[in-house]
């Protein structure tokens, strides 16, 4: 079986002088990265293996500050939760973060050693419901000891897996990071366990068929065996269970533009997803996301060009060579 995909950087290769900028471009298609006092020593190095739906790794990097601005997450159509290992002399096993990358954060400056495991929102949503809670947030022990033990033994392991030993380890993973997020979410809320158990099946449901035509509440409810007033008062706090799918067709729409090589026409897209008039559907997107649909499969078609991207051979090229990296990732992963 071939080995996992894995890119690397490191600024040992470059003159002191370039580290720096090298570094800053490598993390631009996250983050916007201010200059340390003293470029011209600055050292970082950083490998990302992708394995099915998730791109897990570890960096090691001199004090920075990071930045994801509401500009920068309207422009790079990256929505994804960053979970991150963060190792410190007072957490040496390494302290649980948990990042939504849909929402603004600022990083002090600060050394970096990490490991990260990046994954779709869409995964994350159905594991965890409400994860967008934890944004910028530590998981409490003993979870996260348990979980930090997980990250550590993948991380051991991965430059021995093939594609298939891994895909099996990181849905265990991701199992265990829904069942321990979904538990700190439930004891902050402490909702009724019935419900909770409800909504998570309600949103796989729809999550399911959501290019069904009838994908209405009254379908919806008769599916799961529940009324209507039932399955109102699930999704209450989330806007109503309309409002619900609807959000959930224009993040499968967005995440369809965003792919390298679909070629298919918006609106045929987006009537596949619900929307039956062009201009509701690029008004409804816009709102969502801060930018146009057009401007999405533009982000998809930069994917595919060789001198940015580059296919799985030229992988291990670092920047200068290839300008992007994790956004490779990123654009690459399902959802």
């Amino acid at each position: 079986m071939p080995a996992l995909p894995c890119i690397r950087i490191s600024t040992d290769s470059f003159p002191a002088e370039r580290r720096f900028a090298v570094w800053r471009q490598a993390m631009t298609p996250l983050f916007d990265v201010s200059p340390p006092a003293r470029p011209e020593i600055f050292t970082g190095s950083a490998y990302t293996y992708l394995i099915g739906t998730v791109a897990f790794g570890g960096t090691r990097v001199d004090a920075l500050a990071y930045e994801r601005t509401p500009a920068r997450i309207a422009a790079d159509g990256i929505d994804h939760i960053l979970i991150r290992l963060d190792f410190t002399s007072e957490s040496p096993q390494g302290a649980l973060r948990v990042i939504d990358l849909g929402q603004p954060i600022r990083l002090p400056l600060a050394p970096m050693d990490c490991l990260c495991l990046f994954v779709p929102r869409d995964v994350m949503e159905i594991a965890a419901p409400g994860i967008e809670r934890l944004h910028d947030r530590f998981i409490a022990a003993p979870r996260s000891e348990v979980l930090a033990g997980l990250m550590r033994g993948l991380a051991q392991s991965a430059p021995t897996l093939d594609r298939t030993e891994a895909g099996a380890v990181v849905d265990a993973l991701l199992a265990a990071f829904g069942i321990s997020l979904w538990i700190q979410l439930a004891a902050e809320d402490r909702p009724d366990a019935r419900d909770t158990t409800l909504l998570r099946r309600a949103q796989k449901h729809i999550d399911a068929h959501l290019s069904s035509r009838d994908l209405t509440p009254e379908r919806i409810a008769q599916a799961l065996g529940m009324s209507r007033t039932s399955l109102y008062r699930l999704f209450r706090d989330m806007g109503g269970v309309a409002d619900y799918v609807r959000r959930r067709r224009l993040r499968r729409v967005q995440s369809i533009l965003t792919l390298p090589g679909e070629t298919r026409r918006i609106s045929e897209i987006a009537f596949e997803y619900g929307f039956n008039d062009e201009a509701t559907f690029s008004r409804a997107f816009r709102r969502a996301f801060g930018y146009t649909a057009t401007a999405a499969r533009e982000t998809g078609a930069r994917l595919t060009d060789p001198a940015l991207v580059g296919d799985d051979a030229h992988l291990h090229l670092s920047p200068p060579d290839r300008p992007l990296m994790w956004a490779d990732w990123m654009n690459k992963l399902g959802g």
